[in-house]
C-alpha cells in the first residue's frame, strides 16, 4: 500500500472541543491511519505548560463545504497521488461519534509520537463518510498557541 502524510497548524487560541483536522476517504479509496504526532507551538516564545488532549474520533457523515486542503506529501516518489484528502475547515464539519475513538494526553512542552503500525483498525472504508476528526478536547490553547498535527496514512 501507499503511504502518505499531512501536517497542519490549528487556529491561535483554538477553544476545548473545538475540530481543526479531519482525514477523509473517497468513494474509491479508503485507508488506514498509521501515525499521528502532535504538539504544540507559540509564536516567537516557549509555550505556556499546559495538560492538553487530542481526540480522534470517527465521522459518520461527509460534512458540506469542506475547505483548507492540505495535499498528502507521498513517501515514496513512485506511489501515485494521494486519493483521500485533509481537511482545516468545514462549513458544517462531519458529525462524528462519542465518545472518541482515541484520546491522546500530552503536555504543551513536550509532544507525543504514536506509531499505529500493528493496529489495523484504524481504518477508513472506502466512501464519503467514513475518517477521522482531529479535535482539541478539555483545555482551550492560550493565546498565540498553535496545535500542530502530522498524521501518516495507508492506501
Amino acid at each position: 500500500m501507499a503511504r502518505y502524510t499531512a501536517t497542519v497548524e490549528s487556529a491561535a487560541a483554538l477553544a476545548a472541543d473545538t475540530g481543526f483536522a479531519w482525514l477523509r476517504p473517497v468513494a474509491g479509496a479508503g485507508g488506514k491511519l498509521r501515525r499521528i504526532t502532535v504538539g504544540v507551538i507559540a509564536g516567537t516564545g516557549v509555550p505556556t505548560s499546559q495538560q492538553l488532549e487530542l481526540g480522534i474520533a470517527r465521522t459518520t457523515s461527509a460534512g458540506t463545504t469542506p475547505g483548507g486542503s492540505v495535499v498528502g506529501a507521498k513517501l515514496d516518489a513512485n506511489f501515485p497521488t494521494a486519493s483521500c484528502l485533509f481537511h482545516t475547515t468545514y462549513a458544517t464539519p462531519p458529525t462524528v461519534t462519542s465518545p472518541d475513538f482515541y484520546k491522546v494526553a500530552f503536555n504543551s512542552q513536550s509532544g507525543a509520537d504514536l506509531p499505529e503500525e500493528l493496529l489495523e483498525e484504524w481504518q477508513m472504508a472506502a466512501g464519503t463518510t467514513d475518517g477521522f476528526a482531529f479535535i482539541n478536547r478539555n483545555n482551550a490553547l492560550p493565546a498565540s498557541h498553535k496545535m500542530v498535527l502530522s498524521v501518516e496514512w495507508e492506501e
